[in-house]
């Protein structure tokens, strides 16, 4: 391939916008053409960044004084609600990559139930595709509309769908427990008020009703191709540190399956996986090793019953869990090695 994409990145002075900057800085099939923000125009992305990129990059820019003709693609990671009043404008003619909730579900109703708001761009959230790379990639490659999962979600669904799909666990009493450093609450979380003691501090939030929980019933049920109806427990936790998330799922196995089983198909079904790792038996995943990179690592362990199993997935929230899952998506979408600017 001979001629490079031209990318914009809305939200580009972010956490995830960084991310993006950093990771397609070293794409060898795109141009960074406009890196936009609302509240850093005329500055230099270095100058969110404590490693500097040396490659000349555009200083970020007023979306609204983007000339579209030269852009192929847009990453959008800005707040919830204003990747639709993008895409309106836009329309279908430009590839859409959106790291926030906007397009995540298949039904309007629920994003408004549990987003506040209608959506006001209902006629793109039909074509929208949900982003779950190792399980979208035939319809992400049709697709001009993706939607990157949340960072909880990725980290669920990847050890949970396979499972689901040879049936060898329970739908019911599946309960979740996530830890996430704390660039997972967005820039936001540099409230004080909101998140005391930061760099001290553990915090429990959204307990019960937390928005990513119809995110994760939608993609377990479409995905692991289930029936009945699924509604997981989820409570999530921000921990003393910049990055890296962890979730301990607890589930029981089905009436002929077992620790054993569980972890053999896993650890079968991720075998060429270019991201999904499967640990050897016994090993504890950790933050450490996900960090700054695009894998998920999994194990399986058996609770005290038998037939109660404990799934332990890593991944860094901001990598495989936002930027590096959407340059994934971006990657299938326009026909190169899925693993082009990640490895």
């Amino acid at each position: 391939m001979s001629n490079k994409f031209n990318v914009l990145i809305n939200g580009a002075s972010g956490f995830v916008g960084l991310e993006l900057v950093k990771i397609l800085s070293n794409h060898k099939y795109i141009n960074l053409k406009y890196l936009c923000s609302r509240s850093s125009i005329g500055k230099s992305v270095n100058h969110f960044l404590d490693q500097k990129i040396r490659k000349k990059l555009p200083l970020i820019s007023d979306i609204n004084k983007v000339d579209f003709e030269d852009v192929d693609i847009v990453f959008s990671a800005l707040p919830h609600g204003q990747a639709q009043d993008l895409l309106n404008k836009l329309g279908h003619s430009k590839i859409f990559i959106d790291l926030s909730a906007d397009f995540r579900f298949s039904n309007s109703d629920t994003f408004a139930k549990w987003y506040g708001f209608e959506h006001k761009s209902k006629a793109y959230q039909k074509f929208a595709v949900y982003g779950l790379s190792e399980f979208a990639k035939d319809a992400i490659e049709k697709s001009n509309v993706i939607a990157c999962p949340g960072c909880y979600p990725t980290s669920i669904q990847l050890p949970l769908v396979p499972l689901l799909l040879k049936k060898l666990i329970k739908t019911n009493k599946i309960i979740i427990d996530s830890k996430s450093g704390y660039s997972g609450a967005g820039k936001k979380v540099y409230d004080k008020k909101l998140y005391p003691n930061l760099k001290k501090n553990i915090a429990v939030y959204g307990v019960g009703k937390h928005r990513h929980m119809p995110e994760i019933d939608q993609g377990l049920k479409f995905f692991g191709k289930v029936k009945s109806k699924i509604q997981v427990e989820f409570t999530p936790h921000l921990i003393p540190t910049f990055r890296g998330m962890m979730s301990t799922i607890y589930v029981e196995a089905a009436k002929n399956s077992n620790v054993f089983k569980i972890y053999e198909f896993l650890k079968k079904f991720y075998k060429k996986s270019s991201f999904v790792r499967v640990l050897p038996k016994n090993v504890f995943p950790n933050t450490n090793n996900v960090m700054n990179n695009n894998f998920c690592d999994i194990n399986v362990f058996s609770g005290r019953d038998s037939k109660q199993i404990i799934i332990v997935s890593a991944i860094d929230n901001l990598v495989k869990g936002a930027a590096g899952q959407a340059v994934q998506n971006m990657n299938l979408r326009i026909g190169v090695d899925e693993i082009a600017g990640l490895k």
